[in-house]
C-alpha cells in the first residue's frame, strides 16, 4: 500500500469553505484515482495536511503527478499545494 502525502498552505480562515468544497472536490476526485480511503485534517499554523491511501505505488503516482507545489489547491482560494510526496505505507490498522 502507498500514500499521497500532501501539505498545503492554507489559512485556518478557509475552514468552513474547506469544510464545504472537500467532499464535492477532493474526495471525488481521490476515489476516481482509485484512492481506497483518504484524510484531509484542518489547517494549523497556515498548513494543511492529507494522506491518501492506494493500492499500488503506481495508482499513488499517478495522482500525485496532477499536483504541483504552488499550484491552486482546489477551488478554494488562497489554498496552494506545498508538498506531494509518495510514500510507502509501513503500518496500518
Amino acid at each position: 500500500m502507498h500514500a499521497v502525502f500532501i501539505e498545503v498552505n492554507a489559512d485556518g480562515s478557509l475552514i468552513d469553505q474547506a469544510r464545504e468544497m472537500l467532499p464535492k472536490t477532493a474526495v471525488p476526485r481521490a476515489q476516481e484515482a482509485g484512492a481506497k480511503g483518504g484524510y484531509w485534517l484542518s489547517p494549523r499554523g497556515g498548513r494543511g495536511v492529507a494522506v491518501v491511501l492506494f493500492d499500488s505505488e503506481a495508482e499513488a503516482q499517478k495522482m500525485a503527478d496532477q499536483m504541483k507545489p504552488g499550484d491552486p489547491a482546489g477551488t478554494v482560494p488562497g489554498v496552494t499545494f506545498k508538498t506531494v510526496e509518495v510514500r510507502e505505507v509501513l503500518a496500518s490498522y
